[in-house]
């Protein structure tokens, strides 16, 4: 592995979707890029693939912020995560003269299909979440050899288990673990609405730093909910003993991404120990 420090950027469907979202993303990671340090991104695809769906007429079934895969949805996946979405966001990153590079999560995520289970946000309920995988490892070989050499990797978030069958995974999971496995410094997950609130529908209600004891407490009274909900589980594993904190901010400009990383809370949310 190079010296420079890697910062890992998760971002969903609903930053690929808005072109001028996208545009303050790639000049944000042109910034970072430009001032040596490696970047990976992991991006989701949700409501690109929800869109999709729709127009092949497969409706969604989403438990706790998790979709549920039945064999058409896994194909709906395939089509969008490594076709669709990360089509677009290398686009974009050619177009700001960025060395991006795509690469399957088929490639570098080892995993079993998820046994039924419950997971926060089912009531309680075991859930079969049908073609999901969950991470047994990751291959960080072929992202350190780009890493190296100063590219950067744009990871769909399929998986594959050691017999060829083909998973879908939660791009928040994905992300963690690859900096949890690459040892980054950061972790920051990018969302439209842009951090934690007391109440989702008031702006005012961000909280700039959330402690695991209350990012845990909010999601059991519901005050966290739907897609936050594996944002935040996945982003407290990191804080026992890999990272300091991570962060959720949103990408209203080119410079929110390096404002949130450089002062914790400052426009995002910082989730600490």
């Amino acid at each position: 592995m190079c010296d420079y420090q890697t910062i890992v950027v998760k971002f969903g469907g609903e930053i690929t979707q808005s072109p001028p979202l996208l545009a303050n993303l790639a000049a944000s990671i042109e910034k970072i890029h430009a001032g040596k340090k490696n970047v990976i991104l992991v991006h989701g695809g949700g409501p690109v693939a929800t869109e999709l769906g729709q127009k092949l007429s497969i409706a969604p079934i989403m438990v706790g912020g998790r979709r549920v895969t039945c064999e058409q949805t896994l194909e709906v996946m395939k089509m969008t995560l490594p076709g669709i979405v990360n089509s677009n966001v290398l686009a974009v990153l050619k177009k700001f003269k960025l060395p991006g590079v795509s690469v399957s999560g088929i490639s570098i995520v080892d995993a079993i299909t998820r046994p039924p289970k419950v997971v926060s946000g089912s009531d309680g309920k075991v859930i079969d979440f049908g073609y999901v995988g969950d991470i047994l490892d990751i291959n960080t070989t072929l992202l350190s050899h780009l890493l190296n050499k100063h590219f950067i990797p744009v990871i769909s978030p399929l998986s594959c288990d050691v017999n060829g069958k083909i998973l879908n995974i939660n791009a928040d999971t994905v992300a963690s673990q690859t900096a949890k496995k690459i040892k980054a410094y950061k972790l920051v997950l990018i969302t439209e609405i842009g951090g934690v609130f007391e109440d989702i529908n008031d702006k005012s209600s961000r909280l700039k730093i959330l402690t695991a004891d209350s990012a845990r407490q909010k999601i059991a009274e519901g005050i966290i909910q739907g897609g936050m909900i594996p944002k935040i589980e996945e982003g407290l594993k990191l804080l026992q003993g890999h990272l300091s904190s991570f962060h959720i901010v949103g990408i209203n400009s080119s410079e929110t991404l390096l404002q949130e990383i450089n002062n914790p809370g400052s426009v995002g949310t910082a989730i600490v120990e």
